[in-house]
């Protein structure tokens, strides 16, 4: 049963789901900074095109890690973001070249792997995780900024770096936060330039589920001081795997179209 002229095409189970979606997704973020995008996009992209996906999660995500951002601004690990940026800027410029190019299955499958076995490998280890290497933030902040900009799911690969170099729960999740800001701002002005940011259903669906987004913050900071840093790792390890097998299931749809 469709509802409403703009999604004529969708049945309403959607609509109404969408919603939990993105209470799901930003309470995630909410627990540690990152995540809402690798939750929401694929699964709304099960029902939305990605060109109508990817612009609705950044402009939620705009808001999210801006607020989280500036509240959590003084625990910052500056010298991580300060590693990060450079690739992270490269990638960003190299993704938006590929933007309307690169077939995107291939993409989602190879971060879908990825991140899952990464996570996979956090779950099952039973020692802490040996310190990343600083250079690593080259090709870590470049894969980030290409898939930020591609699917708006750069967020785990950054992850993978941050949470090899800081043990610290309270700067982990303010360092993921200002560097998901920077990429998300850039992918605004990019999808402004390209027009996919001028869509008013668009804007009038985002605004729509705001309200949603920040309840789903508030939850997600109470979860974050609730769970011990060992736990927080946990989580994002648990969603990692989880989103990546969804990644990697999207992919699978994708190639058999």
């Amino acid at each position: 049963m469709p509802i409403a002229p703009w999604f004529s095409d969708v049945p309403i189970y959607v609509l109404a789901g969408v919603p939990v979606v993105v209470f799901i997704a930003y309470t995630i973020f909410g627990a540690t900074g990152f995540g809402s995008s690798i939750i929401s996009v694929p699964a709304l992209a099960h029902y939305f095109p990605l060109t109508f996906t990817v612009p609705l999660v950044t402009t939620m995500d705009a808001f999210a890690a801006t607020a989280t951002t500036i509240r959590l601004r003084h625990r910052v690990a500056w010298p991580e973001f300060r590693r990060l940026l450079p690739g992270l800027l490269i990638g960003m410029s190299f993704g938006a070249t590929l933007l309307f190019n690169l077939p995107p299955a291939p993409a989602l499958l190879s971060l879908g792997i990825f991140v899952s076995s990464y996570g996979t490998y956090v779950l099952i280890g039973a020692r802490p995780l040996t310190r990343a290497p600083a250079w690593l933030a080259w090709p870590i902040g470049i894969v980030g900024g290409v898939f930020s900009v591609l699917f708006g799911t750069g967020g785990p690969v950054y992850m993978v770096f941050l949470a090899a170099r800081i043990e610290d729960k309270a700067q982990l999740r303010a360092t993921s936060a200002i560097i998901v800001t920077v990429s998300v701002w850039i992918r605004v002005a990019l999808f402004l330039g390209t027009g996919l940011l001028l869509d008013l259903r668009l804007i009038v669906f985002a605004a729509l589920l705001l309200p949603v987004m920040a309840f789903g913050l508030r939850v997600g900071n109470r979860l974050h001081h609730a769970l011990s840093g060992r736990g927080i790792l946990r989580l994002i390890a648990a969603l990692l795997v989880g989103n990546g097998v969804l990644l990697i299931a999207h992919a699978i749809d994708l190639l058999r179209e």
